[in-house]
């Protein structure tokens, strides 16, 4: 999951079915992008240039509207519409333009467009700044607090009226003026260089060329897809390209010139952008009174205080090493018997290829094979089936959308129990050029009530599964299986929001607990009742057989401890870049990725890569990558209620409507006591990584 506007994390698809219900008149918006309207979602296919600048205006003129009718009330008549309302309308306007611009910007084909985009996204970040600084704001919910009508907010409205106090005085209303004009300016810098280095990833799009040779292993049909008219094979960096070949090719220094050549991607500018966006977090957190940026953050979220940060981290690299090292172990086994050599490392180059190897050789799970079960369209109805009847649901499909590109599809969800359209969603699920490169969901608008009744939630799913050929469809490891299900999970965590409120809705959650109701749904892949409903072959319609589902199912931990390692690596140099970290020239950060490789993880660093300068989650998160494996915790504690049967439509709504429903609405912590009936442990995370 990524973090694609100002305030909002992203999240990381496709189905079958006419978003034109005539009886729920959903309808493209006529300016082409979103209106006040209900009923309406973005006309994508008549955007360009113009009405996107227009659309800017217009939304920016929307919130200065709402800003001046909150202020003409005097503090004697203040109540929640008329205040915390209209505060509220301005967010929402401020979170559409941003989410719409950040779609565009990820996704489309015109870079006319993709600039626009990125244009209106930096106007709508810099007045989000202002807005989150205007004193005479602050001064009206302080106003509006000290009333009776505020003392007597119960349930979603009194937890807003305090998370908007707070979020207040977090960003500097004890600050003098001047002060607080130095922290809008290092917002504006940090938002500015954030967007750039976001636009250095996707617009650095190398290929690189290999001979018949260097694609020694690699299955008939990807050689077929990439072979060129010399003889040679031109592949990209995007992960249906790479992965299989870093899986399945056996010439090692082939690996290796593709390895570098994926771990450059965005070199060297975004080495030097993501250390002067750590100085200026770094400036930002002190100016608040902070130690670091790092204390700053995990203030406001579960973690609470950075040490608990740092007591997860380190205990989790004590408790990983020992199994991490057994399977480290097995690996070099592996790569001894096939070099003829004694060996003593294995390179990042070579991890997923000796990963593979075991698979094949301990558990008999050749990945080829397995692919062969997971077509794409199969998968998706499979996981329609899931989710439609765990959470009472129907998907049905808008023959004729409106959107950014022909590839992609468009959805409603309509709740069986109340027959109502509850949100719309699209899935983008082929790579492209000038495309976001890895999976995630972008939230566009939050379901909420307004004066003329429930806003639908839209969302788009932006993927890059392998695109379908004349000669074969699109078959997808297991691997991008599992992050189907966990990015779908996203978007329904999207789609059932009930809040009231669209601040509170769906993913606008701690960024320490929203991948829990994701990654909770990679649990379904690996279940054979689960996988029977979708797991056939592409060609014959066969089931997966059972005993193919066995080894799989035992192969699931067989490098758990060294890929939990790698998530150590990423949240660690995250954490440690905002907590007070000293840049003292251009190397300090490569050599930072280098000394954390080499001691947390057991594969070596290799000299002349820099995969943080396309590690997105270092703007996007900002000391909250940890959140993966934290949430990780929760994700797999809830999961236990399902696991007796985890198509169970009852258990399913109790998770919807006491977790997912319930978006930002109280502290995470309740919703899981409450969903579990207990206390959360760690136990089943424990188990789930095989300890």
């Amino acid at each position: 999951m990524r973090l694609p506007s100002y305030k909002k994390m992203m999240i990381m698809i496709t189905l079958s079915g006419s978003v034109m219900i005539d009886a729920q008149n959903i309808k493209t918006s006529s300016t082409g992008l979103l209106s006040p309207k209900n009923d309406e979602v973005v006309d994508f296919a008549k955007l360009n240039p113009t009405n996107i600048h227009e659309a800017t205006k217009w939304y920016l003129d929307q919130v200065r509207a709402a800003n001046a009718r909150l202020l003409s009330v005097p503090d004697g008549k203040r109540n929640f519409e008329n205040t915390m309302g209209e505060l509220e309308k301005a967010a929402t306007f401020l979170d559409q333009a941003s989410s719409i611009y950040e779609v565009l910007s990820s996704a489309s084909s015109d870079k006319a467009i993709r600039d626009a985009a990125n244009e209106g996204t930096q106007q709508i970040s810099a007045f989000t700044t202002e807005q989150s600084l205007n004193e005479s704001l602050y001064k009206a919910v302080k106003a509006y607090a000290l009333t009776a009508d505020a003392k007597d907010l119960k349930g979603e409205r009194k937890y807003y009226l305090a998370k908007v106090l707070r979020d207040y005085e977090r960003e500097g209303f004890a600050l003098t003026a001047d002060k607080r004009d130095t922290l809008k300016a290092l917002n504006n810098k940090i938002q500015d260089l954030s967007l750039e280095f976001r636009n250095n990833i996707a617009g650095d799009n190398p290929t690189i060329r290999f001979t018949e040779a260097e694609l020694a292993g690699m299955p008939d049909d990807y050689k077929k897809a990439n072979l060129q008219t010399d003889g040679t094979y031109l592949l990209s960096v995007g992960n249906p390209s790479y992965i299989p070949f870093m899986t399945v090719a056996k010439n090692t220094d082939a690996r290796k010139k593709f390895y570098l050549l994926k771990t450059n991607v965005g070199a060297p500018k975004n080495d030097l952008l993501i250390a002067e966006i750590v100085k200026t977090r770094d400036k930002k957190g002190k100016l608040l009174g902070k130690a670091s940026y790092a204390d700053y953050v995990t203030e406001g979220i579960m973690s609470k205080n950075k040490k608990n940060v740092w007591d997860f981290e380190n205990k989790l690299r004590t408790d990983l090493r020992p199994k991490a090292e057994s399977e480290y172990k097995e690996l070099l086994a592996i790569k001894s018997r096939e070099t003829g050599k004694p060996e003593t490392f294995i390179y990042p180059y070579e991890s997923m290829y000796y990963a593979n190897r075991l698979m094949d050789e301990k558990y008999k799970v050749d990945e080829e094979k397995v692919k062969e079960y997971f077509e794409l369209q199969n998968v998706i109805q499979g996981l329609f089936t899931v989710y439609q009847q765990i959470y009472n649901l129907s998907f049905t499909e808008d023959k004729h959308p409106s959107v950014w590109n022909s590839d992609v599809q468009a959805f409603t969800v309509t709740d069986n129990a109340t027959k109502k359209v509850i949100g719309y969603f699209y899935l983008d699920l082929y790579p492209r050029n000038d495309k976001y490169k890895h999976a995630a969901c972008f939230p566009i608008t939050a379901a909420q009530n307004t004066a003329t009744g429930r806003r639908l939630a839209t969302a788009a799913l932006i993927c890059n599964f392998p695109k379908p050929t004349p000669d074969q469809p699109s078959l997808m490891p297991h691997s991008e299986v599992r992050t189907l299900f966990h990015e779908f999970g996203h978007l329904m965590h999207t789609m059932v929001s009930e809040t009231e409120l669209g601040a509170l809705a769906g993913t606008s959650v701690p960024t320490d607990f929203v991948e829990a109701p994701s990654q909770i749904m990679e649990n379904w892949v690996w279940n054979k009742k689960v996988l029977s409903l979708f797991a056939k072959h592409y060609k014959t319609g066969a089931m997966i057989p059972d005993d193919l589902l066995d080894r799989m199912i035992a192969s699931r931990n067989a490098t758990s401890g060294v890929l939990a390692l790698q998530q150590v690596l990423y949240g660690t140099l995250d954490f440690t870049l905002n907590d007070d970290f000293k840049i003292m020239d251009e190397h300090s950060i490569p050599d930072l990725v280098r000394q954390l490789q080499n001691s947390i993880t057991l594969y070596p660093y290799v000299d002349g890569s820099h995969f943080e300068a396309s590690f997105g989650h270092l703007t996007n998160y900002g000391s909250q990558y940890y959140g993966y494996l934290w949430s990780l915790v929760y994700a797999q504690d809830m999961y236990s209620v399902f696991e007796k049967d985890p198509l169970s439509p009852e258990t399913g709504n109790r998770f919807r409507r006491m977790v997912l429903a319930k978006g930002g609405s109280d502290d995470p912590l309740n919703l899981v006591r409450n969903f579990l009936g207990r206390e959360p442990n760690n136990k089943a995370f424990l188990k789930h990584l095989g300890l």
